[in-house]
């Protein structure tokens, strides 16, 4: 699960800085403390609304976020703001950190938390975020979505796969500037981490992806509703990722 990943990397790294406070952890910048917890953040969003013990869980982390921006600097500046990760920061963000991964494990635990509703995908969809997409991922990000809340698993993960590789090849032309229609997806991404610009995060949403559309391809393969909503968070936060990148 991406959470845990990134709460257990926030944790790793609070505690090497707390017992090794030479070895400096950067706040911002691709994969670090910050982002990580954005990420994090971004994600319990998606499905508090539908897990109650997750929202008071869900502004702790933003509280996080934002006081960690509003100190931490994006790079070393003599007598400017911090740019590594302090101490004390460290100890406290740590225990937090822990005490997160503990109540995430237990609230994904319980039955029928896992439920992406409509009021949390209307939020998602911004009419903003709409226009990012071109008309053919756009529909099929939305009939996704729509097989989601009707408890139709299949069709949803079916539908969303395809919107990840249609997105995957168009990172690739971008990237690489050769058409990708006639490579596989196992192909592009060879090929994508030959590429030093490529960040790991991007990668490892491509190779969940991937994974889980192999298995799709066995002829009786059905999803469940929890991994078709997993399938939606990894492509929700692919194209949040590649559109940022574009905006750069």
């Amino acid at each position: 699960m991406q959470v845990a990943y990134n709460l257990g990397y926030v944790l790793e790294s609070c505690r090497r800085t707390v017992r090794l406070p030479a070895q400096l952890v950067p706040v911002k910048g691709d994969n670090f403390v910050l982002p990580m917890l954005r990420q994090v953040h971004q994600i319990i969003l998606y499905v508090a609304s539908g897990t109650p013990s997750l929202v008071s869980l869900s502004q702790e982390i933003s509280g996080w976020v934002d006081a960690l921006d509003g100190k931490y600097g994006e790079r070393v500046i003599w007598l400017g703001p911090p740019y590594h990760l302090e101490a004390v920061d460290a100890g406290n963000l740590a225990r937090d950190s822990e005490r997160w991964i503990v109540a995430i494990i237990s609230a994904y635990s319980e039955s029928g938390t896992i439920t992406i509703t409509e009021e949390a995908i209307t939020k998602l969809f911004t009419p903003k975020f709409l226009e990012t997409l071109d008309p053919l991922t756009r529909d099929d990000l939305v009939d996704g979505a729509s097989c989601i809340l009707h408890l139709l698993p299949t069709p949803a993960a079916m539908i969303l796969l395809r919107v990840a590789e249609n997105m995957a090849r168009k990172y690739s032309d971008q990237i690489l500037g050769k058409a990708a229609k006639r490579r596989s997806w196992g192909r592009i991404l060879e090929e994508l981490e030959k590429r030093e610009s490529v960040k790991k995060s991007t990668l490892g949403y491509l190779h969940y992806l991937k994974d889980k559309r192999n298995e799709a391809e066995h002829p009786d393969k059905r999803f469940s509703q929890e991994e078709a909503e997993r399938i939606f968070i990894q492509v929700k936060a692919l194209l949040d990722e590649l559109l940022d990148q574009d905006h750069r």
